[in-house]
């Protein structure tokens, strides 16, 4: 893989996974809101962006292979506050995925899109949505969109579960 692009660099999943991501491509750029994510590899580079903004996101997908999509507010707070990174960032990232011909989106869901289930239910891949917090319902709609572009589109999603 030439370039890949990695959302939440500096978050916990991004963080831990950074080094084997770059050992997977020529070019591993490294995005998120903070000002650095310390020592980068001899493949990276960094660029500071927040998702709701789509020039800014546009840009750093231009020749990407792959997006690696694990930016976001991971905790629960008001809808207000979640809405540019959790809704509209994950919106941009596929959308500029797509006018860029990136065929594939890995991204992280969270049990919290299911999370009104009781506990002793058996839950599968195809149970419906139950999210128990607007995190909850920021992952569901990331599914669903992620859905819309593959059967529109035919853009790959991978989505890893995610534990809170």
């Amino acid at each position: 893989m030439k370039k890949l692009v990695l959302t939440g660099a500096a978050g916990s999943l991004g963080s831990r996974l950074r080094p084997a991501l770059a050992a997977m491509c020529d070019e591993l750029l490294s995005t998120d809101i903070v000002e650095s994510v310390g020592d980068l590899g001899a493949n990276e580079t960094y660029v500071q962006a927040d998702l709701a903004d789509m020039s800014a996101i546009e840009h750093l997908l231009e020749a990407a292979d792959m997006v690696v999509h694990f930016g976001a507010i991971v905790d629960e707070g008001p809808f207000e506050e979640l809405l540019g990174p959790n809704f509209i960032g994950a919106y941009n990232v596929w959308e500029a995925a797509h006018r860029h011909g990136v065929r594939r989106v890995v991204y992280a869901s969270s049990i919290h899109a299911v999370g009104m289930y009781p506990k002793w239910e058996c839950l599968t891949p195809e149970t419906p949505h139950a999210p128990d917090t607007f995190y909850g319902l920021a992952k569901c709609f990331t599914e669903d969109l992620a859905k819309m572009f593959w059967d529109k589109r035919g853009m790959e999603a991978v989505k890893h579960l995610a534990k809170p």
